[in-house]
């Protein structure tokens, strides 16, 4: 039996699972993880720092205001302005682009930190890059770029198909990264089948989540954001543990 006829079949005959004991076993992992998330936060708030500080040059250099670019093209040839600030914004755009990236590249490793703790493994820093190294790159890649790619063509769907694959899509990285023998189209036929079969109760408690990190962030003057984003992830890889793969 392949791997993915295998969790397919576990995902057909997943039992129902008690909401307040998703939300229950998702606190305790968290409790588990939270350094972990903070860790993982401030490492993407240092790669972001190239970007923050360009786009501070930029605005310091620019203004990018309607009487700074008039003021520019009584100086230089409304081409020579346009130009200019058309290439400014587009080392802007790569440099988001690859922050994007490097920024998924870290989550996948984070979902191979969550396990380690709740197993009581030790932690190591350099798991957040597991997947930069040992000829995995390629491939997580193209994952990342799939994901993208389902996620923009239900967007040219009209709006409406997004709400429905956006639940799917969270179950790509931890499918992806406890299942590294799929290739990229069977993690995608997992992560849907995954994602179809719980998808009310996903959505209900990620929303339940969402909200519940709002409140925090509010209270805590947006200091909250650091030690409690990582708990939207919880959920996840509670249902892919219970369903498909640490049985």
């Amino acid at each position: 039996m392949s791997s993915l006829t295998h969790i397919l079949r576990r995902i057909s005959e997943a039992p129902k699972i008690d909401f307040s004991d998703l939300f229950n076993e998702s606190v305790a992992v968290f409790k588990k993880v939270w350094l972990q998330g903070f860790i993982l936060q401030l490492i993407t708030i240092a790669l972001s720092l190239p970007l923050v500080i360009y786009n501070f040059s930029v605005m310091s250099e620019s203004g990018f205001d309607a009487n700074s670019y008039e003021i520019l093209k009584k100086i230089f040839s409304e081409d020579v302005v346009d130009q200019h600030l058309g290439s400014q914004l587009f080392i802007y755009y790569i440099l988001s682009i690859v922050l994007g990236i490097v920024s998924s590249f870290l989550s996948f490793g984070f979902f191979r930190v969550i396990r380690q703790m709740d197993i009581g493994a030790d932690f190591q820093v350099s798991e957040f890059f597991y997947f930069f190294r040992n000829g995995r790159f390629t491939k997580t890649l193209l994952m990342i770029l799939a994901n993208v790619g389902v996620a923009v063509l239900a967007l040219l769907m009209c709006v409406l198909p997004i709400f429905y694959v956006m639940i799917p899509l969270m179950f790509i990285t931890p499918i992806f990264v406890y299942n590294p023998e799929l290739s990229i189209l069977e993690v995608l036929k997992s992560s849907f089948a995954l994602g179809h079969k719980k998808w009310g109760i996903t959505f209900a408690i990620t929303l339940l989540n969402i909200i519940t990190l709002y409140i925090l962030i509010i209270l805590s003057c947006g200091i909250g954001a650091l030690f409690f984003s990582c708990f939207l992830q919880m959920p996840i890889y509670i249902l892919c543990k219970k369903i498909i793969l640490f049985k």
